[in-house]
């Protein structure tokens, strides 16, 4: 069976749905990382292990769209084949496309700092597992800084890129963020009024405040 290349729609639905899943994960890791410690502490491991994999995932994300292994579908090889089919794009002249490209580049050029403390991090601790790191556990950190606002820029730069080659090619672009992506929220909504529950009904049955603490988030008025 031969394997057959990509088309550019392919490339720009599997490459949109690399945000969307990279963007959601670091969501809902900033999410749980500013949540109610008193919701969270119900189930301390769970919540504890879901941030840690939220953002380790939405850092595998970033670094997958700008992987460099060679033959590997990523925002360079949606740059490579729209150079080279720029005549295929239904809403966009070749010169349109090309432009577009030039200006993916220049957009990526801001990101190379951030991207290679992604593809450090992903060499060295998340896709394997680096002597020096285990040797120098901190070293990783200082020499491959990352933050939130880092990962964002690389999800919101990208969903750009990918949203001028989507008008080019489809005439159509994404919102690049899932409806539900903040679902979790509602659960941990109805932990913080389990808690209150919790409280209330110490402080009714025992008549004297309740030994351990209220969540900060206000019951709910329903």
């Amino acid at each position: 069976m031969t394997k057959g290349r990509p088309t550019i729609d392919q490339i720009l639905t599997s490459l949109t749905n690399e945000v969307l899943f990279g963007k959601t994960y670091l969501g809902i890791g900033k999410g749980l990382a500013g949540a109610d410690p008193i919701a969270l502490n119900t189930s301390r491991t769970f919540f504890g292990l879901t941030l840690e994999a939220c953002l380790q995932m939405s850092q595998m994300f970033a670094a997958k769209l700008y992987d460099k292994t060679r033959g590997v579908v990523a925002v360079k090889s949606l740059l490579d084949t729209a150079r080279s089919q720029a005549a295929m794009f239904k809403y966009g002249t070749p010169q349109e496309v090309t432009a577009a490209v030039k200006e993916a580049e220049r957009r990526i050029a801001c990101l190379v700092p951030i991207l290679k403390s992604v593809q450090d991090r992903r060499n060295q601790a998340l896709a394997h597992l680096d002597p020096r790191t285990v040797t120098n556990p901190v070293g990783l950190g200082v020499n491959a800084k990352l933050t939130l606002a880092d990962l964002e820029k690389v999800f919101e730069v990208t969903g750009a890129i990918l949203n001028d080659f989507l008008r080019l090619s489809r005439d159509t672009t994404s919102i690049m963020r899932l409806a539900d992506e903040d679902d979790f929220t509602s659960a941990l909504d109805l932990i913080a009024d389990a808690k209150h529950a919790q409280v209330d009904k110490y402080e009714s049955d025992f008549k004297q405040p309740c030994p351990f603490p209220r969540p900060r988030k206000p019951k709910s008025v329903w």
